[in-house]
């Protein structure tokens, strides 16, 4: 009688099958949350554009005008609006700014009191590392302000979506190809579903937890002509997230969204006899 390892396809068979039934087997249950890291987002300027439905001008139907990083929590919603005003607005090469590579900081369980118009909010986020899918509630505050010109007439052609929370819930897995749970939520202005998270890859490793994949329209871009869009699942950018797990978890795995692809691994190498 000797010992081998599963082969590698029937070991991703047995764990994939694993995963449909939600299976993640738990030494312990212990409730961990998250502290610092960040959400980075890189919107494509070109399918956003193309996603929504305000052509009025020659001018982009949006583009993003101002981002405010979690620096600049002490604004107010006016200040946010208001600042940094062009000079000329019918400048829009001159106006538009980048639309990757903006950071936004995770909120602790504590903030400072928000200033007039905000509603940054701290982090509530609670789950057992050995089930993170079937035992999350809470949110993920997210500290930043992005700012956006859209294609109507003033003053309403400014978008304010910030002050927002990453959050996390089960019954959206999988509901269509892709689709994944996460959803990032905008707080400012007017509570509403900020992008859908699509392709996600979430990876637990020691403390580190990190989410990556695609971003759709949520349906607070509805009201920009963004419906039909959103109900395509277009995708109109990537998203990474990272941040550390406390207390520090005694499990490590790796979740695909969509795909049915939970990989489990352990200290102990899982063998059969033969």
């Amino acid at each position: 009688m000797k010992t081998t390892q599963y082969p590698y396809l029937q070991k991703k068979l047995i764990l994939s099958a694993l995963a449909v039934f939600g299976a993640l087997v738990a030494t312990h249950s212990q409730a961990a949350t998250v502290s610092g890291g960040a959400l980075i987002l890189n919107l494509n300027r070109d399918a956003l554009i193309a996603g929504t439905l305000l052509d009025n001008t020659p001018a982009p139907s949006i583009y993003l005008e101002e981002f405010w990083d979690s620096s600049a929590a002490s604004k107010t919603f006016f200040q946010l609006r208001d600042d940094n005003t062009p000079v000329n607005p019918g400048d829009y090469a001159a106006n538009e700014i980048s639309a990757t590579g903006l950071q936004y900081a995770v909120n602790g369980s504590t903030i400072a009191p928000n200033p007039a118009g905000r509603v940054n909010a701290n982090t509530t986020f609670e789950f057992d590392p050995n089930n993170l899918f079937g035992t999350a509630t809470g949110s993920i505050g997210l500290a930043g302000v992005m700012r956006f010109r859209v294609d109507v007439t003033p003053p309403n052609n400014r978008v304010l979506m910030g002050d927002m929370t990453l959050d996390y819930d089960p019954t959206s897995e999988g509901a269509t190809p892709g689709r994944s749970g996460w959803i990032i939520t905008n707080h400012i202005g007017f509570d509403a579903g900020g992008f859908e998270l699509f392709d996600v890859t979430t990876l637990l490793v020691g403390n580190s937890l990190t989410i990556n994949g695609n971003l759709g329209f949520g349906w607070g871009f509805d009201h920009l002509g963004a419906t039909t869009a959103r109900l395509n699942d277009t995708r109109i950018g990537t998203f990474s997230f990272q941040t550390t797990v406390v207390p520090v978890p005694a499990a490590i795995w790796f979740f695909v969204s969509g795909l049915s692809g939970l990989l489990i691994s352990s200290r102990t190498k899982r063998t059969s006899a033969i």
